[in-house]
């Protein structure tokens, strides 16, 4: 056997582990019970109204008036004792507005404000959500997005908890509500180039610098977001979210991420154009390196497509050999034996991911088609952040620098 083979053969048997790492992660979440679900304790803590702290769920809008009404109704019955609901309207164009205050008008709970203008180097919904929380004075504030759907006790677990972990900053991992044929192929893999980089068990470690946030639930005492500058210390950034969390680590405020598949759902994007778009936009801001994305696109190809191609090659090569009458090589037999692991491996990762995101196994039936997709996906991010500098979104051109922040 070369020694060309041998490396080659002990590359193959790392990437493998690799996978076998991700596999003992996934069980190590598990065990220290990182996938929250709506217990019969929650409920029970909803129902002591004087041991309840203060919540204020807030959510900014822009031109959002297909899905508001019934966003805010499904905040509005949580059942949770001690909550108010504030909408900030975001320079809408469309009836956002006034749909929020018709229902301001039949609940007392609910509050609305409207933003007018941007002012120059902020992200819109930054602003949207640092103006509007200036008058808050509720114990916790919860940010939510309209397009995410909470389970009944949602808040109440959360808030539990928070409490439980002694954490200041909770967000949670939502299970992806997917309609069509390309958010079931596509976006569960997009969700899970994120899990690469911040699914670790770092970023509960308090001693690490590794922090993330998803803003579709980013749960957070009202005193710590005001200690740390709250939105205003990330108006430049693309997503806000991540930025935020990093803050606050920083800023010594308890964080703790939690997979949320039983607590929160949402579904992002509705059709091609915008996953790619959308997702591209979330990679820019959440990695905020063209060395990450590169390598992203590396792994993809490597540690998921690799073996795909190589089962192709080795299928033809077994099939040439029988023909022929030709003996089997001793490396051929490696190759196929690494293939076939990698496969396995990489199909008890993912559908185990797949679950713990709420997301249809079925669908890995595309796993290929899908890892291509968001290969395209991460190399329009690639463009838009070290070639372009700059990136779309919501009508808007934002010009940005390598580490994604707005210039201008």
């Amino acid at each position: 056997m070369s020694v060309e083979t041998i490396i080659l053969l002990a590359g193959w048997g790392a990437i493998c582990n690799v996978w076998l790492g991700l596999i003992l992660a996934q069980r190590r979440a598990r065990r220290d019970g990182l996938l929250l679900e709506v217990s019969t304790d929650a409920h029970a803590v909803a129902a002591r109204n004087d041991d309840l702290p203060t919540v204020s769920v807030v959510i900014a809008a822009r031109n959002e008036a297909d899905g508001l009404a019934s966003c805010l109704t499904n905040v509005l019955g949580q059942g949770y004792p001690r909550l108010s609901l504030l909408v900030i309207d975001d320079r809408s164009e469309d009836a956002t507005y006034e749909i929020a205050c018709a229902l301001a008008r039949s609940d007392p709970r609910v509050l609305v404000e409207r933003i007018d203008h941007l002012p120059p180097q902020w992200m819109g919904k930054s602003h949207a959500l640092w103006q509007g929380t200036r008058s808050i004075q509720s114990d916790w504030l919860l940010f939510t997005d309209v397009d995410c759907r909470l389970k009944s006790g949602a808040i109440a677990r959360a808030i539990e908890e928070a409490r439980h972990r002694k954490a200041k900053l909770l967000t949670l991992w939502p299970q992806q509500t997917s309609g069509g044929f390309w958010e079931h192929t596509t976006i569960p893999l997009c969700g899970g180039i994120i899990a690469l980089w911040f699914g670790s068990q770092r970023v509960n470690d308090p001693r690490r610098r590794l922090a993330f946030a998803n803003g579709q639930f980013l749960l957070i005492e009202r005193a710590a977001y005001e200690r740390i500058g709250g939105h205003e210390a990330v108006r430049s950034a693309i997503i806000e979210d991540i930025p935020l969390a990093e803050h606050a680590k920083k800023s010594g405020v308890a964080c703790w991420v939690a997979s949320g598949r039983g607590l929160v759902s949402v579904r992002m994007y509705d059709n091609y154009k915008a996953i790619l778009n959308g997702w591209a936009r979330i990679y820019v801001g959440a990695l905020r390196s063209g060395t990450k994305i590169a390598l992203s696109i590396i792994w993809l190809l490597i540690g998921s497509l690799l073996p795909y191609v190589a089962a192709m090659w080795l299928m033809a090569s077994f099939y040439s050999a029988w023909v022929t009458d030709t003996k089997i090589s001793t490396e051929l037999i490696c190759y196929a034996a690494l293939c076939a692991n990698h496969l396995i491996l990489m199909m008890i990762a993912s559908y185990r991911f797949w679950g713990m995101g709420g997301c249809r196994r079925i669908d890995l039936i595309w796993y290929p088609l899908s890892v291509c997709v968001v290969v395209r996906i991460l190399a329009r991010a690639w463009w838009w952040l070290t070639i372009r500098r700059s990136i779309p979104w919501r009508n808007t051109r934002y010009r940005i620098d390598r580490q994604g922040r707005i210039v201008e």
